[in-house]
């Protein structure tokens, strides 16, 4: 569990999918941590990124194990879309209507499920606030989006919203020849940061 002195926050990227034998969300998010260094953040911060398989069983076990062994105060999700031109941060994961298959070809079995929305509990116009009056620096933009597209991207969206971490969001990356790694990394850690003086306000509040 977290020690009680610390924040952590947990960022996850996927791995390949269709088309995406490089997917461009984990080719992003692992170039948080050294970009993180350097931004002279308390040492009191962890940042622990993690690459996630595109299925729905591992999605549903890696996030109940990842969150109750750091029980992190921040998790932001990346995943790619190709009908991105920016950063899209969701506002909101639905419970069900995933119909389609993840990279074993298996499907979610919902029979059993209620339709819930979950909206995130973060200020999406801040963040892409955070992340757009840089845009000129990092060369990134974001937008906010109330449609995370109902595969793996809302659905593990879904499950950490649904875990009561304090602060979560997803963000959909655009494809590499839009924005590069580097261009992606920097705009997530805009974000990250935000998210990080936010956590700190409300716990010295």
């Amino acid at each position: 569990m977290e020690n009680k002195d610390k924040l952590t926050v947990l960022v996850t990227g996927f791995g390949p999918y269709a088309d995406y034998k490089t997917n461009p969300s984990w080719e992003a998010v692992k170039l948080l941590p050294d970009l993180f260094e350097n931004q002279g953040v308390s040492k009191n911060v962890d940042l622990i990124v993690t690459e996630i398989s595109v299925s729905y069983e591992i999605v549903e076990t890696k996030m109940k194990e990842l969150i109750e062994k750091y029980n992190p105060s921040i998790v932001v999700h990346v995943g790619v879309s190709h009908a991105s031109y920016c950063l899209n941060i969701e506002k909101q994961a639905c419970s069900k209507g995933y119909t389609k298959p993840d990279v074993f070809d298996k499907y979610r079995n919902e029979d059993n499920v209620d339709h819930v929305v979950l909206k995130s509990n973060c200020n999406i116009e801040d963040i892409c606030e955070a992340v757009n009056k840089h845009s000129d620096e990092i060369n990134c933009k974001a937008v906010a989006s109330d449609d995370a597209g109902r595969y793996l991207c809302e659905y593990i969206y879904y499950q950490s919203l649904s875990r009561g971490v304090p602060q979560v969001i997803f963000v959909h990356v655009p494809k590499s020849d839009i924005y590069s790694s580097e261009q992606t990394a920097r705009g997530l850690l805009k974000i990250v940061l935000h998210l990080i003086e936010c956590a700190m306000c409300n716990k010295a509040s």
